[in-house]
């Protein structure tokens, strides 16, 4: 992703026991320099991209994972396991 992306991403706080149906406790959407300011502080992050792997591939948030978000339940052993670590998702938007 570039730095003239301005779009929304969203904020998972997951309770990874409830995966497969992808129930968030929190959620919020945030901004991309909103990310950056995550990135920067020192609490561990883990930032998912759900676009397929050829979206991926073409262009991504540097340290970010891909897992399709039709894939999140069965690929869920990439997530981290301590369920207050916060998760940032991002696809390509809305539309």
């Amino acid at each position: 992703m570039n730095k003239q992306s301005t779009g929304k991403i969203i904020l998972f706080s997951m309770y990874f026991a409830a995966i497969a149906s992808f129930t968030a406790a929190q959620s919020a959407v945030i901004t991309a320099e909103q990310v950056q300011d995550w990135l920067r502080g020192s609490n561990r992050v883990v930032i998912v991209d759900v676009r397929t792997y050829e979206e991926y591939r073409e262009g991504h948030i540097p340290g970010a994972i891909n897992i399709p978000s039709e894939r999140i339940a069965t690929e869920r052993a990439l997530l981290p396991r301590d369920k207050s670590t916060p998760l940032i998702l991002y696809c390509r938007g809305i539309g």
